[in-house]
């Protein structure tokens, strides 16, 4: 009987399993130099059983980069694609890692879920780069929508 109770109330406690991928980055490539103002995007997969939130930052050899990023939406429970993107405030800086992060935001409820290596250096000069390739355009889309449909909070 104490099993039984014990499984029933574990049952309930049992973390939500989210998982992400990053499947593609703009600018692609192993070692990359940002120009003044550009953005160096994530493509990510993700899997979740409920509702989450994913932030993808930038680290340089463990700690914050000096570095801004985008807000997360809340994503659909199942399987999609997501984007995050981050750009450096200062020529030089640099970020060596990625840490993607998922949950509903609070400090309980949000956990390191995937980590992915760079090399990305914050250039002076503005880089001309080619067209972003099409999921950055749709991605960008999807999250604009989502915003302008989302109506403010009252706090």
């Amino acid at each position: 009987m104490c099993a039984v109770v014990l499984a029933l109330t574990s049952a309930g406690i049992a973390r939500a399993t989210t998982r992400v991928k990053v499947i593609g980055t703009f600018p692609a490539g192993d070692a990359i130099t940002l120009g003044r103002n550009q953005n160096f995007h994530r493509h990510l997969a993700y899997t979740s059983d409920r509702p989450v939130q994913i932030w993808a930052r930038p680290y340089f050899a463990g700690k914050a980069a000096n570095a801004g990023s985008n807000a997360s939406r809340s994503y659909p429970a199942g399987s999609g694609e997501a984007m995050g993107w981050f750009f450096l405030f200062d020529p030089g800086a640099r970020v060596d890692e990625v840490r993607v992060s998922a949950g509903d935001g609070s400090t309980q409820g949000t956990q390191v879920v995937a980590t992915y290596p760079v090399s990305v250096t914050g250039g002076e000069e503005p880089v001309q780069v080619s067209p972003p390739p099409a999921w950055v355009s749709t991605l960008n889309a999807a999250d604009y929508e989502k915003r302008t449909k989302t109506p403010p909070s009252s706090g």
